[in-house]
């Protein structure tokens, strides 16, 4: 078992999960974390994994106030397959979206991908 710390709300039944892992990214964080928080399709959750980061990642993950958002922060880094699957584990959308630290989205990016998939 992995020790954790989950911040946010339980998994909710969105129809887009974005798992979001980080390990150190302060310099581009804030920019991909808007970029989600802006999309045109509004019903999804973003999962962030805090994977045992060292720099400001935490503390600009703390001022973010938006219900949509999780946290989940690993006391030491476990890698990006460990990250991942802890936000997997952690979300409960019907679709999984998939971003880095360094990636902005499109604002219409959910939207188009729903509208593909269904």
């Amino acid at each position: 078992m992995v020790d954790r710390t989950v911040i946010g709300s339980s998994p909710g039944s969105s129809r887009i999960a974005v798992v979001l892992p980080v390990f150190n990214g302060e310099e581009y964080l804030s920019a991909a974390v808007n970029s989600v928080l802006g999309q045109t399709f509004g019903d999804f959750e973003l999962v962030i994994v805090d994977d045992g980061s060292t720099d400001r990642t935490g503390e600009i993950l703390a001022r973010i106030p938006d219900a949509r958002l999780r946290v989940i922060r690993h006391p030491r880094n476990l890698g990006l397959v460990a990250a991942l699957n802890a936000g997997i584990r952690n979300s409960g959308g019907e679709f999984i979206a998939r971003m880095d630290a360094d990636d902005i989205c499109r604002p219409r990016r959910f939207e188009r991908q729903v509208a593909f998939l269904e």
